[in-house]
């Protein structure tokens, strides 16, 4: 049994070298593993509308659906993804969702993209239902170039190594363990990290894969070897960038 924890490209229609990067990278990553998760922020930003997908991400649509057509693949919504759809998931094959809780080997495992850790006043403003009907109301074209516009605002997609926020997911971690899961899943920090402990004579995991560009890191589960944390050679997809 092997799974998967990615997250964190920031995907965007500026650098379509980059998205093949990623693609690649993803394909390689994914390529003998029975379960998916991606933890958000794969986009840059995206919003579902009706039966629209964004051209410049026709690429990315057709690998997942490749990817989901042969194992479980859930998407995690992030702060830079809003109501994906059910189009995204007709065309990909993919299963949406705000947070996750399954079963991975026997093994209860919580995710979550991570940004109610830090900012839960913002996310709450965000992913309200008055600012996903205005992106409706607006469309994906106009929509689009306001969230590009808002980037440097909002967007922190180069974040610094910080020890009071990795202690903070970390303490974030410690409290889902605490609800009984076996092993806690995030993201968003774009600080890879992992913590094995033994919690009432059992052992217990928490990860935060880091990101899939910077880094170049995800998470793993595998049978034998347990919880743990990888980094790909980004030579070996598709050279420097």
């Amino acid at each position: 049994m092997k799974a998967v924890f990615l997250s964190d490209a920031h995907l965007t229609d500026a650098d379509p070298v980059r998205v093949k990067h990623v693609m690649r990278a993803v394909r390689e990553i994914t390529k003998d593993a029975d379960v998916v998760v991606i933890l958000g922020d794969f986009f840059e930003f995206y919003h579902g509308f009706g039966n629209y997908i964004y051209p410049f991400f026709d690429e990315v649509v057709k690998a997942l659906g490749e990817i989901a057509a042969k194992k479980s693949v859930y998407f995690i919504e992030g702060n830079h993804e809003f109501g994906m759809g059910a189009y995204f998931e007709a065309c990909t094959g993919v299963k949406c969702v705000e947070k996750l809780a399954i079963n991975i080997d026997g093994k209860k495992v919580f995710f979550s993209h991570g940004d109610e850790i830090g900012a839960p006043v913002l996310r709450a403003i965000l992913k309200s239902r008055p600012i996903l009907g205005l992106m409706d109301l607006l469309g994906p074209k106009l929509t689009w170039k306001i969230a590009m516009a808002c980037r440097p605002f909002l967007s922190k997609s180069h974040k610094t190594y910080n020890e009071k926020t990795l202690n903070r997911f970390r303490r974030y971690g410690q409290r889902k363990l605490g609800e009984g899961y076996d092993a806690v899943v995030v993201a968003h920090s774009h600080m890879a990290d992992i913590e094995v402990r033994n919690s009432k004579g059992r052992t217990v995991t928490y990860v935060n894969t880091g990101d899939l560009i910077g880094a170049s890191s995800y998470g793993a589960y595998v049978t034998e070897k347990g919880f743990t944390l990888e980094t790909y050679d980004p030579q070996c997809v598709n050279g420097s960038f």
